[in-house]
């Protein structure tokens, strides 16, 4: 295809996804289907081309399983007991999101069909307290403005008192300034009460007590996935355990982690989350719709990728490699992509992007479905994120995803 054709196609698939949609109200059983892949389709996987019939029935897969995810998704919001404000609001963002990751696909699509490179791998975002750039989850504190001068006007710490002055009787009399009376001398002691009550406390935070870290750690992880149920408590022993009741207390990816806190390791368990944290000093739960905070009411929360530490399996790639050989519902895509990954070869930039769009789609369906997930997507999606995090570099979370996907699928 010639540049002008490239163009014409890049055109089309931008103007289709700028384009304004509304959204109407849904009637029974609700479709999404023209907001959220109306007009991307591109026109080189034509169906009646054999060179690309097996690529784009790829994609038609994909995208079948993007809507899928949003129609549970606003089935779920018409049962929820929402203003019907709210409920519209919520409908949009759900079609503004699958219409965004359509697109993605496509465009990986395109690029796998012209031999174009994929976009740089951009790393997960951490939240550290030397990193750079806006971060909504920290604080920062502005240094006090300081006078030029030493001694300005404002310095209550440190105001002269003038000695009185004497008449010609000897008598001391107040300074006056026309009509009005100033008074410059005061007791020491009620000096120093009023310069300790306004000396500035700029960049001096008060003590954060217990119920107040926990309820910061419960909206970090909230924020981050605000439709699934999550708890934090404190025991007491001091450990501060993190978790929620999906999949027996497994922790979908996408989802940092704040640091300080312990995970369930993976078990079968039953029942919500204040059964599954068990007995604590302290707890503080969330559930879907459930106001949370400002960034500003909380100090700076930190993530880290210990939370997900778990005993590392022997042979985890070669393992990992051979559960996704034959797995039914598995994109072939991930098993070639494990394997590359345990014989150490190389991976190519497209690849883990489309890899990142099958495992985006799956983490979608599975919050959808929630609470009641079906177990083969649910497996699927935890081998997803295993391959993924093995491909990328991360082996902690290669390994705990792997882990949990073993102990499920006994």
């Amino acid at each position: 295809m010639g540049i002008f054709g490239r163009r014409t196609a890049r055109q089309r698939l931008r103007r289709a996804t700028e384009e304004s949609l509304t959204i109407p109200a849904f009637s029974s059983p609700p479709d999404c289907t023209p907001w959220v892949i109306g007009g991307l389709w591109p026109v080189e996987l034509s169906p009646n081309n054999a060179e690309t019939a097996a690529l784009a029935a790829y994609l038609k897969d994909d995208l079948d399983r993007i809507v899928s995810s949003a129609n549970d998704e606003l089935r779920m919001l018409r049962s929820a007991v929402l203003l019907d404000s709210a409920r519209r609001a919520a409908e949009a963002t759900v079609i503004d999101e699958a219409r965004a990751r359509a697109v993605r696909r496509v465009e990986s699509t395109l690029r796998q069909l012209r031999g174009q490179p994929a976009p740089p791998v951009v790393p997960r975002p951490s939240v550290t307290p030397d990193s750079g750039g806006t971060d909504l989850e920290r604080t920062r504190v502005l240094p006090a403005i300081k006078d030029e001068e030493p001694g300005a006007a404002g310095d209550l710490a440190s105001t002269r008192v003038l000695p009185a002055v004497e008449d010609a009787t000897g008598d001391e009399q107040p300074v006056t300034n026309g009509e009005e009376q100033v008074q410059l001398a005061a007791p020491p002691e009620a000096e120093v009460a009023v310069a300790e009550s306004l000396t500035p406390t700029l960049g001096v935070a008060a003590p954060e007590s217990d119920d107040e870290r926990l309820q910061r750690l419960l909206t970090f992880v909230a924020r981050q996935e605000p439709r699934l149920n999550w708890a934090v408590g404190q025991r007491a022993d001091g450990m501060t355990v993190l978790v929620t009741d999906l999949a027996h207390g497994w922790v979908p990816p996408g989802v940092m982690l704040p640091e300080g806190v312990q995970l369930l390791e993976p078990k079968r368990r039953s029942g919500g989350v204040a059964k599954l944290i068990g007995t604590t000093a302290r707890l503080a739960t969330y559930r879907p719709g459930d106001f949370l905070g400002w960034t500003s009411d909380f100090t700076p929360t930190t993530s880290s990728p210990k939370p997900r530490e778990l005993p590392t399996l022997d042979n985890l790639l070669s393992e990992l490699s051979g559960a996704t050989r034959w797995r039914d519902g598995l994109p072939r895509i991930v098993h070639l992509l494990a394997q590359a990954s345990a014989a150490e070869g190389g991976v190519g930039e497209d690849e883990i992007d489309l890899l990142r769009v099958h495992l985006d789609t799956a983490r979608h369906e599975v919050v959808a479905q929630y609470p009641n997930v079906d177990a083969a997507l649910l497996l699927n999606c935890m081998l997803l994120a295993a391959t993924e995090s093995g491909v990328t570099g991360d082996p902690v979370s290669a390994n705990y995803h792997f882990a949990w996907f073993r102990e499920l699928n006994q």
